[in-house]
């Protein structure tokens, strides 16, 4: 036993706890009233975790064959982004639903909260792989899920993308080599944007178009420059390297700090973007930007009428019911009352934020118990593999979930990956 198994003990005791207090036992231990993350599946995914964790051994091929799986829902998912249908699933949906469900994993959202884990699996193992075969099965891989996590059409995706593009160098800026794969991704991604743009103004009508964070990159007037300018860094630098067979040159750790402030200034602009739109109402000068920085009701699809409601039921609690939460998945019966007849015409059964679910379902206890044991477990993962890339490329899947999460919701089809990788990188961590 170590630190993140009395964790992971000591959120299932909550959510326990949670659900025997519950005004709804029933619902809390099935989560039929939600999307059935109840006690039961928390048992389950508990139990698969310490199975894996105590009993399997790492082998990095299990990473490609989660890829190559991934790279099937992926395909799958472009195949719907042009209408083909492959399953007839979507006969007899409802028009205005067909274009949020796609591949094998249904709605949008929680299709590229898979994918963004797929692709960082695949880009984390291509920036660092060394093997010629398995660099063009990460790559392929790794462009194959461009494509389709842009086709799914959810700006949760870029919160995935984000957190890769943003971490990605603080573990690959040690050489050269890594700067220039990094540039290759960047190149890659952009292009995949590019030939999507293409494609959507070449069979308008027959693909389902997009309608998301891509327009405002794509919009941009110096884009095309940009990205012809990478490929043309990239392929100086490439060829220099062939002719004149230049080895790696080690950039110690200067870089890889001056990517952290580059970081921080990054968030540091986002605050104080959100702050001018929303309290100081100055967003008519963010043009296409200020729905995203502007916080109010109508905020990524009403999420901002969720949380707010959701946190005004949460201040109304008891204290016992603050610490330990409503019951699990009781989100929907909670916030049934409170949203009727709310101008969205929706009812709301998630909060579509898995922390805020996770305070109002099993309380501040369970929230702190829950994101202590991820934090530590990503801390520890690195710190004794630091130098094990396939081991990081599990880290960065996790921390795409999470950043996603932020905005999403957990659902059996999806969140199972999730609960293995951790008992991957605890097995990986125990060795």
């Amino acid at each position: 036993m170590n630190k993140t198994d009395y964790l992971i003990l000591t959120f299932l005791l909550i959510v326990i706890l949670s659900t025997l207090s519950s005004d709804y036992l029933y619902e809390s231990f099935w989560g039929n009233e939600g999307r059935f993350t109840g006690l039961f599946l928390y048992i389950w995914y508990i139990t698969a975790y310490f199975c894996v964790s105590k009993l399997w051994k790492f082998k990095p091929w299990f990473l490609d064959l989660i890829i190559l799986s991934g790279v099937i829902v992926c395909a799958l998912g472009i195949t719907d982004y042009f209408n083909m249908d492959l399953f007839k699933f979507k006969i007899g949906m409802l028009e205005e639903q067909k274009n949020i469900f796609v591949s094998t994993i249904g709605n949008i959202n929680t299709y590229t909260s898979y994918i963004g884990m797929i692709i960082a699996l695949s880009t984390v193992l291509f920036s660092s792989t060394k093997q010629w075969k398995k660099i063009t099965f990460y790559y392929i891989s790794m462009t194959i899920g461009f494509f389709a996590i842009i086709m799914g059409n959810s700006d949760n995706a870029y919160l995935s993308l984000g957190a890769l593009f943003g971490f990605l160098p603080l573990f690959i800026f040690k050489n050269s080599n890594g700067v220039k794969r990094y540039l290759i991704i960047l190149a890659t991604f952009f292009s995949v944007m590019k030939v999507i743009g293409w494609i959507n103004d070449s069979f308008k009508g027959t693909v389902m178009g997009i309608d998301s964070s891509y327009n405002l990159i794509i919009s941009y007037m110096w884009f095309p420059v940009l990205l012809v300018a990478i490929w043309l860094i990239i392929g100086t630098w490439c060829l220099t390297d062939y002719y004149k067979k230049n080895k790696a040159i080690e950039l110690g750790k200067k870089l890889q700090c001056v990517w952290l402030l580059f970081i921080f200034l990054i968030f540091l602009s986002i605050a104080y973007g959100v702050f001018d739109c929303t309290f100081s109402g100055n967003s008519e000068k963010y043009g296409n930007l200020a729905s995203y920085l502007t916080f109010n009701d109508d905020w990524g699809t009403h999420r901002g009428y969720i949380w707010r409601n959701a946190m005004e039921s949460y201040n109304s609690f008891s204290v016992f019911k603050k610490l330990v939460g409503f019951g699990p998945e009781t989100f929907g019966i909670l916030l049934l009352e409170k949203t009727a007849g709310n101008p969205y015409h929706q009812l709301f059964d998630s909060a579509h934020n898995e922390y805020l679910h996770l305070l109002i379902t099993v309380g501040a206890l369970g929230l702190l118990s829950y994101i202590t044991f991820v934090f530590i477990l990503v801390k520890h993962a690195i710190k004794k593999n630091i130098n094990n890339i396939s081991i990081i490329a599990v880290v960065f899947a996790i921390i795409c979930y999470c950043a996603q999460a932020s905005v999403n919701l957990s659902v059996p089809l999806v969140t199972p990956i999730l609960w293995l990788l951790f008992g991957v990188l605890s097995a990986q961590t125990n060795d």
